[in-house]
């Protein structure tokens, strides 16, 4: 099934008091005129809105303070489910809904999750190396040689090498003795010769005797670690995909830029060493970038001088009974690769090249690499953040607690665009960007990257970018996404409807790679969407979801008062 293109325009307003009479099973009309002119503080705006279709998306927007007796007429035979979605454009202030109805109508209750506390937690980078990664150290007159320190080692490698790796900022800090286990050398990639290396930690490798962690890195999982990053084959491994949607990794450009940084060799290095030092086997970091080693150590004596990620041996080495990339953690050791991979072109190509050393808002850091971790999920066979078989393009079965959209469920009311470090923050910007992606195309990834902005002004450059996105701006985004969570457990949508969910795979081809997303039905998971019956707090940049009742086909008053610039779309379904 090819992409669905949307094109699907919002308005934007600012709404103060709405009232909505709506229709339920059975009951007589009620009037909106008896309240009384006393009661009326703006003016009234008579509207009338009949629901004929299967489904269907109102944008309710209005100019300054207004009222509205908003008349909802169910012409179909089916009885229909009644929603409001609150899209707060505010950057920087909450807002707030009140929400009165005339009578209530029955309203399934929402799963409750029943994901196990002890499944196993992925912890995220720890906040020093995010911190860092974010900023750009410039060169200083004072403390660099005269002459830049040009890196470039490839080919000088012999498997069997030894190093010392530096784990902190400065020589003095932690450090790990590890040997070189793996050389795939001189492989053409479309930006030129690459040579990965992958070294181990002497403490976590297993020659033949075990090692001192709970579990052991064989030289059998180096080689799958090895084949499924770097191949001779071309366009068929993470290194591929990941370039080709946001660009190379890093380039001598970088150093002729700041002179502190290192050279371009063509090496991408990986370190198995137990992070932390924690020897744990069920959670913990899986692996991260540090851009401190894209130093030269004439500025950061801790720098390796290397173009390279850290991955946790033991975590990585734990498999089933008989060890295999398809287990758990290996999987989740290769997504997770992935998306640092990202963190790792991130740093060059916009921090180096394209800001000067402006930080990207961390929300949109993260949801590029949530996002391509999605987005390749098929290709490295791992069920993802969809948490459904690679195989299978639908949305899956009821029930599903795996992947990140159980947490986005629950707390699907975040703000978007702030960040707090929670698990939650990285389910809120993955589904996002699978919002982006299945309405607009993978290529959307590759235009933020490559763009100067590093706000929610990146997301409209890319948008506008696209065919059918010309002229939106983020509050329109915004708004789609909420209608689409909504109709997310629809298949047969319109064209120009927002969309997450087709019943199959949706192909994006972006360069010479055409990628399979696979549908999401969020209520399709446990826990199912949070949908409030009652007003509350609607956060900068979030949505905030209200169900007015089920099976609707009489009358329903609905009072709603809101405090704050937000958008306000009806949706029966």
């Amino acid at each position: 099934m090819i992409l669905k293109q949307t094109k699907y325009y919002l308005s934007s307003a600012v709404l103060s008091t709405i009232l909505l009479t709506g229709c339920g099973g059975g009951s007589s009309s009620t009037s909106p005129t008896d309240d009384t002119e006393e009661n009326i503080t703006t003016p009234i705006i008579e509207e009338s809105l009949s629901i004929t279709e299967e489904y269907q998306v109102t944008p309710l927007a209005l100019e300054g303070e207004e009222s509205v007796n908003l008349h909802i007429k169910v012409e179909t035979d089916t009885p229909k489910d009644l929603y409001l979605v609150f899209s707060n454009t505010a950057t920087d202030s909450s807002a707030s809904v009140n929400i009165e109805q005339s009578s209530k109508y029955a309203i399934s209750s929402a799963q409750k999750s029943s994901v196990s506390a002890s499944t196993p937690k992925i912890t995220p980078t720890p906040e020093k190396i995010r911190s860092f990664n974010a900023k750009l150290l410039k060169p200083d007159s004072n403390t660099l040689s005269s002459n830049p320190k040009v890196i470039l080692v490839k080919n000088e490698r012999s498997e069997g090498d030894t190093k010392t790796f530096y784990l902190d900022l400065d020589d003095s800090g932690a450090s790990t003795n590890a040997t070189l286990k793996k050389i795939i050398a001189n492989i053409e990639t479309e930006f030129g010769s690459r040579t990965l290396n992958i070294w181990v930690s002497d403490d976590s490798f297993d020659s033949g005797s075990g090692c001192e962690k709970e579990r052991c890195v064989t030289q059998e999982m180096v080689d799958a670690l090895a084949s499924t990053f770097l191949q001779t084959d071309p366009s068929n491994d993470i290194y591929d995909w990941v370039t080709n949607v946001f660009g190379k990794e890093w380039g001598s450009d970088a150093q002729e830029k700041y002179s502190n940084l290192i050279g371009e060799s063509g090496e991408i290095n990986i370190l198995l060493t137990d992070i932390d030092n924690d020897n744990a086997t069920n959670g913990g970091v899986i692996g991260y970038f540090y851009s401190k080693d894209n130093y030269s150590t004439d500025s950061l004596s801790g720098s390796n001088e290397m173009i390279m990620f850290y991955i946790d041996s033991v975590l990585f080495a734990n498999g089933d009974d008989e060890w295999d990339m398809e287990d758990y953690w290996p999987k989740e050791t290769v997504s997770t690769l992935a998306h640092e991979f990202q963190h790792m072109i991130h740093f060059y190509q916009k921090t180096i090249l394209r800001t000067n050393g402006e930080q990207t808002d961390t929300w949109l850091n993260e949801m590029l690499s949530e996002t391509i971790e999605e987005v390749i999920s098929t290709k490295i066979h791992h069920i993802g953040p969809r948490g459904v078989d690679y195989t299978d393009g639908s949305a899956g079965e009821s029930g599903n607690i795996y992947g990140r959209y159980p947490l986005f469920n629950e707390y699907n009311m975040l703000s978007l665009t702030s960040w707090n470090n929670y698990y939650a923050d990285y389910s809120k910007v993955n589904a996002f960007g699978a919002y982006l992606t299945r309405n607009y195309g993978v290529g959307v990834l590759h235009d933020i990257m490559q763009s100067s902005y590093v706000h929610e002004d990146a997301v409209e450059y890319a948008i506008n970018n696209t065919a059918n996105g010309e002229g939106k701006n983020f509050d329109d985004l915004l708004q789609e996404w909420g209608i689409a969570v909504i109709l997310s457990d629809h298949d047969d949508l319109d064209a120009d409807t927002p969309t997450y969910n087709t019943g199959d795979f949706i192909e994006s081809s972006f360069g010479d790679t055409t990628y399979d997303l696979g549908s999401i039905n969020f209520f399709n998971y446990d826990p199912q969407p949070t949908i409030y019956t009652t007003g509350g707090t609607i956060q900068p940049q979030g949505n905030y979801y209200y169900k007015i009742g089920e099976n609707i086909s009489g009358t329903l008053d609905v009072n709603i008062t809101l405090n704050g610039t937000t958008n306000v779309t009806l949706i029966a379904k």
